[in-house]
């Protein structure tokens, strides 16, 4: 295969989705060319035909299924994967695209993650398509030996031989099935304890076994768990067992004499083989394992609490990173608890309101002053070191908690804003972060509507923050809030925008106020000339559409030079102020002064 970078074509008549997908693409090593029309995207293929093609569906002239339909007449071109774009997502839409000729169908917009994966896969689809043929022959033929050796098998044995095969023996690797390997452990185990020897189990499992189906196909994924199992058997010695237990997991017991080497060795003999990289249609695809062990007597006497052991020593492994291993220990099992603790601590935080809402400054670049404050959640847990909010928050969302607790948060800071404008402050905007959940499963416009009028709160000082994510998710429920919440006038603003692509169609779709750069880009912008390209896109866009633009985490002169030179409106960060609580804010709030 060639190691050149792949050539896209990218085709809108959005000069702005242009360079966004220009930006995005680029930033992964591709080349690019851009065509604005239909009959431009046709000019180009003739002249220089590129590997995949981005066709955005609707445009004037020639729209982007009469191109692909022209494209996939042509048989000198008809071999070039097309994804059609489109900010229709009705199941119509989708039928027109794939009839047309298109591989795929993404509605725009598509988060940045998706579209480098669908673009990646196509190409490597294209790429292997050579191979097909050879790869179903390949089966055919391993079809029919299957079948041969199946007809011997049933001629050599009696039926009682083959019903006890199939219970005890894994089908696809030949290997002992985990009833089998059970029952082998506990006579291992009485064996040490006679004989005084150690006795080690050990798990393996493949990392990222699941993208091999995902990308190849279920076949395929066998064909590596055969082989897999093969090397591994390979390694092992005349007293050890080896055995499936689980989809891509295996399982060793390992007899340990006095004198001999440890599972350790072992665990290196089996890395040493995997490194040679599977082959998989003529492509050497490197793959890595992740291993758990766990020792009798130290670990435990029985067979299903040395399993349990290992298979969280592996856990721990594949948490490490990938070709790792790790012995079990004890602190293994108090991590689990501490994990069972602080869902407790959090359980009992929700009901007793025992959270604390810190406000961090938002200035404007235009004078420099305190033009908002958003609103943070905290946790200072008892006994322990304040909590951070990247713990904490997706646990409350895993435990159903995040609307109750959402809730709290919008009464807190409209009873906040309240106070400051009693004290003579005047009217503070305030932005609230809201979790999709609580659009989804809550009543977040009841919620914010009773807060407003509960706190005799003018709607313009409250803003409500979601992530581009649960935006994208455009669900009908999602619009018609959005949408009564414009209407009451509060406030809307997307977060960590940039970590999705989002057209300017799109964008008017939504009741928007504001946009706030991802700190992603943010955090790099004056070193990565393309983070700095999708800045200014991202301001640029903004702009176009009358929507203000924030840039979070700014903590360096550099960074507030760039976006002060292109144009940003808004910028926080600890260049500025950290988060505070509102006692300490009220006193900056006191004093107006300019932060740059």
């Amino acid at each position: 295969m060639s190691n050149t970078a792949a050539t896209l074509l990218i085709v809108d008549d959005d000069v702005h989705v242009r360079e966004l997908l220009e930006a995005l693409l680029q930033e992964q090593g591709y080349h690019t060319l851009t065509a604005s029309s239909g009959e431009q995207a046709l000019s180009l293929v003739a002249q220089q035909q590129p590997d995949l093609i981005l066709l955005d569906a609707m445009m004037p002239g020639t729209d982007g299924y009469q191109v692909a339909r022209q494209l996939k007449a042509n048989s000198s071109t008809a071999n070039i994967p097309i994804i059609m774009l489109s900010g229709q997502g009705e199941q119509s839409a989708r039928l027109l695209g794939l009839e047309a000729g298109a591989e795929d169908f993404l509605c725009k917009p598509v988060a940045s993650d998706e579209l480098w994966l669908r673009v990646r896969n196509l190409l490597r689809l294209k790429a292997f398509g050579d191979y097909q043929a050879v790869h179903t022959l390949m089966l055919e033929q391993q079809l029919e030996k299957r079948t041969s050796d199946l007809e011997r098998f049933r001629t050599a044995m009696g039926t009682d031989e083959r019903l006890l095969k199939m219970a005890n023996y894994d089908p696809l690797t030949g290997l002992p099935n985990r009833d089998l390997f059970y029952t082998t452990l506990q006579m291992g185990l009485t064996q040490a304890v006679l004989r005084g020897w150690q006795l080690a189990v050990v798990t393996v499992g493949l990392n990222d076994f699941k993208n091999i189906n995902l990308t190849w196909g279920h076949l395929m994924g066998d064909q590596v768990l055969a082989e897999f199992s093969q090397r591994l058997s390979n390694c092992l010695n005349v007293s050890d067992t080896l055995g499936r237990m689980d989809g891509d997991e295996l399982a060793l017991i390992l007899m340990i004499r006095k004198g001999q080497p440890g599972p350790r060795q072992m665990v290196d003999r089996i890395r040493e083989v995997l490194r040679e990289p599977f082959r998989l249609q003529g492509h050497d695809t490197p793959m890595t394992a992740s291993y758990g062990i766990a020792l009798y007597p130290d670990d435990g006497a029985e067979a299903h609490r040395l399993i349990k052991h290992a298979n969280t020593a592996m856990g721990l492994a594949k948490q490490a990173g990938k070709d790792t291993y790790r012995f079990y220990t004890a602190q293994m099992n108090v991590e689990v608890l501490a994990r069972q603790e602080l869902e407790t601590a959090l359980r009992d935080a929700v009901r007793k309101q025992a959270f604390e809402v810190y406000y961090q400054p938002k200035i404007s670049l235009a004078d420099g002053q305190i033009s908002g404050v958003e609103a943070l959640l905290r946790w200072h847990r008892p006994g322990h070191a304040t909590v951070s909010p990247v713990v904490f928050v997706p646990l409350l969302e895993s435990l159903g908690l995040i609307s109750k607790v959402g809730q709290w948060v919008i009464d807190r800071v409209c009873s906040q804003i309240a106070q400051w404008q009693s004290a003579g402050l005047g009217g503070v905007e305030v932005a609230v972060n809201v979790s999709a959940l609580q659009i989804c499963e809550g009543d977040l416009v009841d919620d914010i509507e009773r807060s407003l009028k509960a706190h005799q709160l003018d709607p313009h000082l409250l803003e409500v923050e979601l992530t581009e994510g649960s935006l994208m998710e455009n669900t009908p429920h999602t619009v018609a809030s959005l949408l009564t919440l414009r209407d009451m006038g509060v406030k809307i603003s997307i977060d960590d925008f940039g970590t999705g692509y989002s057209s300017l169609a799109y964008l008017s779709r939504f009741p928007i106020d504001k946009l706030k750069i991802d700190i992603a880009f943010i955090r790099e912008v004056t070193l990565s000339p393309q983070d700095a390209a999708i800045a200014r896109t991202i301001i640029e866009l903004a702009h176009s559409l009358d929507l203000q633009v924030i840039a979070e985490g700014v903590e360096t002169r550099e960074q507030l030079e760039f976006l002060t030179a292109n144009g940003c409106d808004q910028v926080q960060g600890y260049l500025f102020c950290r988060p505070l609580p509102a006692v300490e804010l009220e006193v900056l709030l006191r004093e107006p002064r300019s932060f740059i």
